[in-house]
């Protein structure tokens, strides 16, 4: 998955993301986002992740991140186009887009690199350096064998707030508690 993703969702896919929501509330922005995406034809979901996120961080950039995350923990796939769609609109935010979409069992943290500094170079440096941080027991660049229960936690999450959604896999209902950053 790489950023050209970003670039392949269609105009029409824009403007059917932007009107479905247009009228939902920020604060189920990130789940309708993540709706849309789960719902969609599997040959069009990055398209539509990165869509529905470029409106987002549009409309509401304070919750991109978590509709990012959003997206990542219902079609883990997605997560590069996802992150990359929202860095795009929001380029001084790049950085902390990335280690969300990074954090999100499932997610490979090198998909994400590649596509976020795809979408933008200037802050290839922060990306790099912020996802360097990012403990691979949360993605699967992990040793073969290990699990990924949660995503870890920042000390400040108090201060921040958390996102908790219950996702099932494999059977078993595993709670992951992500800061909004």
């Amino acid at each position: 998955m790489s950023a050209h993703v970003v670039l392949a969702q269609t105009a029409a896919q824009i403007d059917a993301a932007k009107e479905i929501l247009a009228k939902v509330p920020a604060a189920d922005l990130a789940s309708k986002s993540a709706e849309l995406v789960a719902n969609a034809p599997a040959k069009e979901r990055a398209a539509v992740a990165a869509a529905a996120t470029q409106v987002v961080a549009s409309k509401n950039p304070d919750v991109a991140s978590a509709t990012v995350v959003a997206i990542s923990l219902r079609v883990p796939v997605v997560a590069p186009a996802a992150a990359a769609a929202a860095a795009a609109r929001l380029s001084n935010s790049a950085a902390a887009i990335a280690v969300a979409a990074a954090n999100v069992p499932g997610v490979r943290v090198g998909d994400v690199r590649t596509a976020v500094i795809a979408a933008v170079p200037s802050q290839a440096g922060q990306v790099v350096d912020a996802l360097s941080r990012v403990k691979p027991s949360s993605s699967l660049d992990q040793a073969p064998g290990t699990s990924a229960v949660a995503a870890s936690v920042p000390d400040n999450a108090n201060r921040t707030g958390c996102f908790r959604r219950v996702a099932s896999h494999t059977h078993r209902v595993w709670l992951a508690s992500l800061v909004l950053l």
